[in-house]
């Protein structure tokens, strides 16, 4: 699995020399990051985080996931209450759907401003005016579900 995410950024690497731009890339302790690919970079700089930080440090726990899945699941249950609204027997969901429900609560229901604020929230410094705040504004209340 490693290999798979080593050519990835090694692929991304050469596309930002070509664009002359220099990243940052934070791994966690996931067995399917890298490790020592720093020395194979040009225009990244990597970092390892701790062992036990993940819920603390990393951008993701500090409410991406959560906020995706509850958007998942809001269109999983819209879905559902069109279909019971219809008079039409409730349908399993395939497979195909429910990717296709994923990749759509990714694409349009995660916003950016969500993943700023868990970078700003994890203490990982953005650059951006808009940033300041740390409040979960993208949180769904529960009343919606």
């Amino acid at each position: 699995m490693s290999e798979i995410c080593e050519k990835w950024v090694q692929k991304l690497d050469k596309h930002m020399i070509a664009e002359c731009r220099k990243f940052a890339l934070v791994f966690g302790k996931c067995p399917a990051h890298p490790q020592e690919i720093d020395q194979k970079l040009k225009n990244f700089t990597v970092f390892y985080l701790p062992p036990n930080t993940r819920s603390k440090l990393q951008p993701m726990d500090q409410g991406v996931i959560k906020n995706f899945k509850i958007h998942y699941r809001k269109r999983i249950v819209r879905k559902v209450i069109t279909e019971l609204e219809n008079n039409q027997s409730m349908s399993k969901i395939n497979l195909r759907e429910s990717i296709s429900e994923i990749s759509k609560a990714w694409n349009y229901d995660v916003t950016d401003r969500t993943i700023r604020n868990s970078f700003v929230k994890a203490r990982f410094f953005v650059s951006n005016e808009n940033s300041a705040s740390t409040e979960d504004e993208d949180d769904i209340p529960l009343e919606e579900l």
